[in-house]
C-alpha cells in the first residue's frame, strides 16, 4: 500500500512539473515590456527616440528642464540639460551617439522667438549649435538624421525641410511647400516627407527625396484624398499609410469614413501593396526597421479611451503577423527590433522588443527603467540578469504551492 502511494505521488509530481514546463516557457518567448517612468501629466509636451541600445526621452514638466538618456537595460545614462529654467523644446531626436534638439525661450513672445538647434555628443559632453531661425513664426518642430545628415522640419506653418551636412557644415533648403509637411524621415541618402499634392489637387502625397541627386519623386499610389501623408523608410523599403476607401465631405473638407490602409511600396522595382487593410479597426503611423513593420492596431475609434490598441508588427520576409502589447496608445520611434511607444493615461512611454532582428543576445524579459529619483536599476531583472519576467516567477510560485497542496492531501 504504501509502495502504490509512493509511486501516485511520483506521479502526481511529474504531471505537476510537466504542466510548469508548459506552462512556463510561452513566458519566456513574450516580449519585453519596458516602462520609462515619466513625470508630468497629460497635458505635457513628452517625447521619446531610440538609436541602437540608447532612449532619449522628455517632459516639459521636468525640473531642472533636461533631457533624459537611458540604456536599453533599464539603466540611467546621462542628463541633457536645458540652457535655463525658461526653454523649452519643440523637437528632439538621436542618432549615432547623438541627441538633437529645438530649444527656445518660453518667456518670449512666440511670434518673434527665435529657435535654437542644438547637437549634443553623448560620448565627449560636447554641445553645439547647429542651426537658428530667424524671423516671425519660424519653427523647427521635427529632426531626422543619419549619419552625415541632419534634416529639419522648419519655416512658417513648418513648410520646408532644410538639410545640414555634419562633414561639410553646410545647410540647404530642399524641400519648400504651399502647405504643412507631415510625415519626416531619413535612411542612407534617401528622405520621406509627405504633404499636400503639389500640383494643388485634393488630397496628400509621399515624396523620396535623394540626397546625393537632388531628385524629388513621387509614389504614384499615393497621390490621392484617402493619403495620410505619414511613413516611414529602411532601406529600399517605404511604408505608409492611407484610407482604405474615400472620405465624405463637408463643405468641401474631408471627415470621417473611419477606414485605414498600410501600404508598403519597393523603392528600386517601384511596386505598392497593401500589407493590412481595416475598415473599422484604426491602423495608425507605420515604422519600419530592416525587415519588420509596425503600428498600433485598435480596435474601434475611442476619443475618450486611447488606450486601446496593440503593436501590430508584420515580417516583409515571411509574411506574417503578430501581436504585443496592450493599451498601446501611440508608437514614437522603432529601431531594429525595439519599438518606443505611449500609453496617454497615465503619460508614460514604453519600450518593447517585437522582433530580434539585428539584436543578438537579446533575452525577452520585462524589466523597468527607473528615473534618477527612483531606486537603483540594479534591484531590476535586466536582459543579462535574469531570463525570467515577475509573471513567470508568480506562475511558477502559484503551481508550485498548489501542487504541494495536493501532494500533502494525498499523504
Amino acid at each position: 500500500m504504501m509502495s502504490f502511494m509512493n509511486s501516485s505521488n511520483r506521479y502526481t509530481f511529474l504531471i505537476f512539473s510537466f504542466l510548469l514546463i508548459i506552462f512556463i516557457s510561452p513566458c519566456l518567448a513574450v516580449s519585453s515590456d519596458i516602462l520609462i517612468s515619466q513625470k508630468g501629466s497629460i497635458m505635457d509636451w513628452t517625447d521619446a527616440h531610440i538609436d541602437n541600445n540608447i532612449i532619449a526621452t522628455y517632459v516639459s514638466s521636468s525640473s531642472p528642464p533636461a533631457i533624459k538618456v537611458y540604456h536599453t537595460d533599464g539603466t540611467f545614462f546621462k542628463s541633457v540639460p536645458l540652457t535655463s529654467q525658461t526653454t523649452d523644446l519643440d523637437a528632439l531626436e538621436i542618432s549615432d551617439g547623438r541627441v538633437y534638439y529645438t530649444e527656445y525661450d518660453k518667456s518670449e513672445t512666440t511670434y518673434w522667438r527665435n529657435e535654437t538647434v542644438y547637437e549634443f555628443d553623448l560620448s565627449t559632453g560636447e554641445k553645439r549649435v547647429i542651426y537658428v531661425t530667424n524671423g516671425p513664426q519660424q519653427r523647427v518642430t521635427k529632426i531626422v538624421a543619419d549619419g552625415d545628415h541632419v534634416v529639419m522640419r522648419g519655416g512658417v506653418d513648418e513648410t520646408k525641410l532644410i538639410l545640414y551636412t555634419r562633414s561639410t557644415g553646410s545647410f540647404s533648403t530642399i524641400v519648400t511647400t504651399h502647405n504643412s509637411i507631415h510625415g519626416l524621415a531619413i535612411e542612407g541618402d534617401r528622405i520621406l516627407w509627405g504633404g499636400n499634392r503639389v500640383d494643388r489637387e485634393p488630397g496628400r502625397e509621399i515624396h523620396i527625396y535623394t540626397i546625393s541627386t537632388g531628385e524629388d519623386s513621387i509614389i504614384p499610389e499615393s497621390k490621392s484624398v484617402q493619403t495620410g501623408g505619414y511613413g516611414d523608410l529602411s532601406g529600399d523599403y517605404a511604408v505608409w499609410e492611407m484610407r482604405a476607401k474615400e472620405p465624405y465631405y463637408i463643405k468641401g473638407v474631408p471627415v470621417g469614413g473611419e477606414s485605414y490602409d498600410i501600404r508598403l511600396t519597393n523603392l528600386v522595382s517601384g511596386k505598392t501593396r497593401s500589407i493590412e487593410i481595416s475598415y473599422t479597426a484604426p491602423l495608425i503611423v507605420p515604422h519600419i526597421s530592416g525587415n519588420t513593420i509596425v503600428w498600433v492596431k485598435k480596435p474601434r475609434v475611442d476619443y475618450n479611451n486611447t488606450d486601446i490598441g496593440t503593436i501590430r508588427v508584420y515580417d516583409i520576409g515571411t509574411g506574417t503577423f503578430s501581436d504585443h502589447a496592450s493599451e498601446v496608445d501611440g508608437i514614437s520611434d522603432f529601431d531594429k527590433g525595439r519599438v518606443v511607444w505611449n500609453k496617454f493615461r497615465p503619460a508614460s512611454f514604453w519600450l518593447t522588443t517585437v522582433s530580434e532582428e539585428n539584436l543578438p543576445g537579446i533575452s525577452s524579459v520585462t524589466t523597468e527603467v527607473k528615473t534618477e529619483t527612483q531606486s537603483s536599476p540594479q534591484q531590476n531583472p535586466t536582459s543579462a540578469e535574469s531570463p525570467v519576467g515577475p509573471v513567470t516567477i508568480v506562475s511558477s510560485l502559484m503551481a508550485g504551492i498548489a501542487g504541494c497542496a495536493l501532494l500533502k492531501k494525498k499523504r
